[in-house]
């Protein structure tokens, strides 16, 4: 699973790369019934956009990514 995390860009954070954060985040998106790559997803492309003044076309993305909870 940590190759999935270095690949989507998340696995320096904290969420993903300490054990004990990463189990919280698990329990937390079991609770809520949201998936933990939706999160992961939606971070990533976060850290992906962070530079760009304007995030054109993120809404869409956004609907995509979330789109991955049904």
């Amino acid at each position: 699973m940590l190759d999935t995390y270095e690949e989507s860009g998340v696995a320096d954070l904290p969420l993903w790369a300490d054990p004990e954060a990463n189990a919280v985040l698990q329990a937390v998106c079991s609770k809520y019934k949201v998936p933990v790559h939706v999160i992961t997803d939606l971070v990533a492309l976060q850290r992906e956009r962070q530079h760009q003044e304007r995030a054109a076309g993120i809404n869409a993305r956004f609907e995509e990514i979330l789109g991955g909870m049904e």
